[in-house]
């Protein structure tokens, strides 16, 4: 009869990966945001469109994939529902869709 009745589970309380998927939508939309905003506004015909250097480029997927993985992270990890889990999870879906939606895109042109 010596049951430990008292046994209460212990709720994961840290949001470490919650935070970093929401710094991470945040750089990744300013990283892209930066790449529009960028662009010159007039283009003469003569012209090219400059292209953006590769390391931006790798950044800005970098970062897409890097807030997948902690959106996913924060939800796998059972962080506790907070506004910044939530904020975070949908910024980072919709932006690995746009970049998703974005390579089909320039696949199915070439």
């Amino acid at each position: 009869m010596n049951e430990i009745l008292d046994h209460i589970e212990k709720k994961n309380q840290k949001r470490t990966f919650s935070k970093l998927s929401l710094i991470n939508a945040l750089i990744s939309l300013g990283l892209f945001g930066s790449l529009l905003f960028d662009s010159p506004e007039t283009i003469e015909a003569s012209e090219s469109v400059p292209a953006p250097s590769m390391t931006f480029m790798t950044a800005i997927i970098l970062f897409g994939l890097l807030g997948v993985v902690m959106t996913v992270l924060s939800f796998v990890k059972k962080e506790p529902d907070n506004w910044y889990k939530w904020l975070g999870g949908i910024l980072n879906i919709l932006y690995f869709l746009f970049l998703v939606v974005t390579a089909i895109s320039v696949a199915m042109e070439t």
